[in-house]
């Protein structure tokens, strides 16, 4: 399969040095989204909702975290409409990636228990969600599909990757409280820490981009 041509990769030799910093990418990404939980401070945004959806519907959170990706192609399908390429399919297969060093991760970091640590994990965490999610999108390969859209957002409104991450988390932090409200009677995996993600990783990202953004571009 000709990867160049599915992704509109314009040199082919390009591939490889592309691939490599989306892998790193999604590592990092990764590496954050696992020290986020293991503060015990309140899951990102987008966590926090996979972890409501799969409570009201009483699934396991990998299923939870699924559909709320479909949903996320699917707002991305009504943004685009005959834009919409298939290529953007592929963002289903970045969840599996992700979720593999999830797991990997999940295995060797403990829970954080120092208050102090907490919030220092929190910091480096959100620095790593911004970081990899940045690598990820500007190697314009493909993303998971939060980011997508959050990419999307950022592009329809003209204001770049960063903000969009602070609309869409804005957006799936309301839906995950009024959703845990409504079906279960009370504000699931919500607390300081998505605050502090839905605030400071669209930052995070949008100050990457204007310092990296245009050194990335040597892989595109």
């Amino acid at each position: 399969m000709d990867l160049s041509r599915i992704i509109k990769i314009e040199h082919k030799d390009r591939v490889a040095p592309r691939l490599l910093i989306y892998l790193i990418g999604n590592i990092v990404l990764a590496l954050g989204l696992t020290i986020n939980t293991r503060t015990g401070l309140g899951s990102s945004p987008n966590g926090a909702a996979q972890y409501t959806v799969s409570q009201i519907l009483g699934v396991n959170l990998g299923v939870g975290s699924f559909l709320v990706y479909l949903i996320c192609i699917f707002v991305q399908f009504l943004m685009l409409r005959k834009d919409f390429g298939i290529e953007r399919l592929l963002q289903i297969v970045l969840s599996f990636v992700t979720s593999f060093f999830i797991g990997i991760f999940d295995i060797f970091i403990p829970v954080i228990n120092s208050l102090p640590l907490k919030f220092a994990g929190l910091a480096f965490a959100i620095v790593c969600i911004g970081v990899g999610s940045s690598l990820i999108v500007d190697m314009e390969l493909t993303t998971n599909p939060a980011d997508a859209l959050a990419n999307l957002i950022g592009e329809k409104t003209g204001r770049g990757f960063g903000f969009g991450k602070n609309i869409f988390d804005l957006s799936a932090f309301v839906v995950t409280v009024v959703g845990g409200l409504i079906f279960e009677g009370k504000i699931l995996c919500i607390g300081i820490g998505t605050i502090c993600a839905m605030i400071f990783t669209g930052r995070v990202i949008a100050l990457f981009q204007r310092l990296y953004k245009e050194r990335l571009h040597y892989f595109i």
